[in-house]
């Protein structure tokens, strides 16, 4: 038998040769995923991360079991039929004992995660990539020393480019997205003056040329620059220099970013549309919330609901959160009251809010676990706005562990809930079939229905025969500023439980006065335009004291007000026209306002 022969019948048993550990366990190669050095020590790893010290090193391994043992690294060698993808990802920071003295060396430490980090900046970093191997989630490095041997290995001659590609790499080759410099980036000194502008010379999107922008962003068969390819890729570049320090964060709101990618479309003649900013504004969106590849936050975007949440200075990680504007001061007063943090919505809670109340929430008390309780509308609108809330907060890294509602069915009677219920949505229905009964559509339908199933209150629906078997079905809702507020009060002292100190019950209101009021919101100068948008607010909150304006678009009201003593009335009063001045403060506007008495001109308050 020729030695060629011999060699390749050897290398078939290979996979059953025993391997010894050194607490005499033994076990067969095939059942090894990759051997590695560490502190002295060689270690075979199997399935599941299973890790024995074996009785020889690595050096003994390579030359014992060669073709079926591969170097891939001085201090790993793996099974070559295990060998699964190339990966083109390198670690984000440099590590010591460069194996080749060409660059940062290799970490041999495997993480919990099963992560094995290694360079991305310097020599060799063409040949260097990480391999996957069936029977681990670790990812495996190889340096430039071993990688000639892996592409004959693998028969190729190059390591990048195969499939499977990194789980990030292909994201953002999916998503169209194209990481410029990011080489040149990761080794760039932002305090070099000189040299980032030489990089944003070099890769800066928005400086390229219409030539350079049609060789990376050319529509489909058409010799045209794809504009949300375009758009979306300036976004991504902005967030990865802002995160390097080599781009200034906005300081105003998202439509200040807008005009930034506005001129680079505008610059390349025709190719700047009127849907152009609702494609970026969808584009921003589904780069934030879908993919999840930055924070809006990460730009420096302004939150516009900043002065309706706060953090509490006893219990942080208590939150009482409601959807009204309505109940701004209410909530207010109660979490300060009981030292614990609140956010008011405004309705659905945006994101930038999120993102913001969530960093101060982490800063203030860490990840304790949560405490949420909840004011919003009973229908289904309020049921998404509570569930969108939580998931947010869970998003941005909080364990919610309890989840309090403090407004549902059971505060009502029967015969409030008959006063006070509006329709959500109304369908007709005969056994299976159903047809929504305009503006009603099919969609809002099946949410209503699905809705109800959770409240399963008979007071919110009712039924109408229609005859034929057909029946008119409607399904009702509650706002929430239809509420008893000492209910509610009262729920969120009893569900904070006897370990807080909780705020005193108030006085029970005992008396009603109707009261005049005079009101005019003004811009605090030419330049701002928030007034209507103060007056809108304001009628909100004003709504809860059965307010109306006595003439249209007049300044003078009507409203009327409970309390307990006159102690009790000078607070309440007070405490609206805060309220007034703050909502104003917060559009740019000033308000000028005065209340008395219907009966009694002389008794005022301003």
């Amino acid at each position: 038998m020729s030695q060629d022969l011999e060699t390749r019948v050897e290398r078939l048993y290979l996979p059953e040769r025993p391997l010894f550990s050194r607490d005499n366990q033994v076990f067969r190669a095939k059942d090894t995923v990759y051997l590695c050095g560490e502190g002295g020590k060689t270690y075979a790893v199997g399935e599941n991360g299973k890790r024995l010290e074996v009785v020889q090193n690595l050096n003994i391994y390579e030359t014992e079991f060669k073709g079926y043992f591969l170097r891939v690294h001085r201090s790993f060698l793996v099974a070559v039929d295990r060998i699964t993808g190339v990966f083109e990802r390198y670690p984000e920071a440099a590590e010591p004992d460069a194996p080749t003295g060409r660059g940062p060396g290799i970490s041999t430490t495997v993480g919990v995660a099963g992560e094995i980090l290694f360079s991305r900046d310097k020599g060799g970093a063409a040949d260097e990539c990480e391999l996957t191997l069936r029977g681990t989630e670790a990812r495996i490095p190889v340096t430039t020393t071993y990688a000639r041997g892996v592409k004959k290995a693998l028969g190729v001659t190059s390591l990048h480019h195969l499939v499977p590609e990194h789980p990030l790499d292909k994201a953002l080759r999916l998503y169209e997205l194209i990481d410029f410099g990011w080489r040149e980036l990761y080794g760039l000194d932002s305090a070099d003056k000189a040299a980032v502008e030489a990089f944003k010379k070099k890769w800066d999107i928005k400086q390229f040329t219409r030539e350079r922008m049609l060789s990376y962003f050319r529509q489909f068969g058409v010799n045209e620059i794809n504009k949300r390819r375009v758009i979306k890729n300036i976004i991504y570049q902005m967030s990865r220099w802002i995160k390097k320090g080599i781009e200034p964060p906005s300081d105003g709101n998202i439509r200040s970013l807008w005009y930034r990618i506005k001129a680079v479309l505008a610059y390349h003649s025709n190719i700047l549309g009127p849907g152009d900013v609702d494609t970026f504004y969808n584009t921003l969106q589904e780069m934030v919330e879908d993919h999840n590849l930055f924070r809006y936050k990460d730009f420096g975007f302004m939150d516009m609901n900043e002065p309706y949440r706060g953090i509490g200075a006893k219990a942080p990680e208590i939150v009482l959160a409601s959807e009204k504007l309505g109940h701004f001061l209410f909530i207010k007063k109660m979490a300060a009251e009981a030292g614990v943090s609140f956010i008011c919505m405004k309705g659905e809670p945006a994101v930038i809010s999120l993102e913001y109340f969530s960093d101060d929430l982490m800063k203030s008390c860490g990840d304790k676990e949560k405490t949420v309780f909840c004011i919003s509308d009973v229908d289904p609108a309020g049921y998404s706005i509570e569930g969108n809330l939580i998931s947010g907060l869970q998003r941005n890294g909080h364990k919610v562990g309890r989840v309090v509602k403090l407004l549902d069915t059971s505060a009502f009677t029967s015969e409030e809930i008959a006063f006070v219920r509006y329709p959500v949505v109304n369908f007709d229905v005969k056994g299976d079939q159903v047809n929504p009964l305009p503006p009603a559509t099919m969609g809002q339908v099946t949410k209503g229905r699905d809705w109800f199933k959770v409240v399963n209150d008979d007071r919110l629906i009712s039924e109408k025969d229609k005859g034929g078997g057909w029946k008119t079905v409607t399904i009702w809702g509650i706002e929430s500023d239809a509420a008893d507020r000492e209910i509610i009060r009262k729920r969120f002292l009893d569900g904070l439980g006897g370990s807080r100190r909780k705020p005193e019950e108030p006085k029970k209101p005992e008396n009603t006065i109707l009261l005049r009021m005079w009101l005019n919101v003004q811009n605090n100068n030419k330049f701002v335009r928030g007034r209507k948008r103060a007056v809108e607010d304001i009628d909100e909150v004003l709504q809860r004291y059965e307010c109306r304006r006595l003439q249209k678009d007049g300044h003078e009201y009507e409203l009327s007000l409970s309390y307990a003593d006159d102690a009790d009335l000078d607070r309440s009063i007070y405490d609206m026209i805060g309220q007034i001045n703050d909502l104003a403060e917060m559009r740019n506007c000033c308000a000028e306002c005065d209340l008395w008495a219907a009966d009694d001109p002389d008794r005022r308050w301003g």
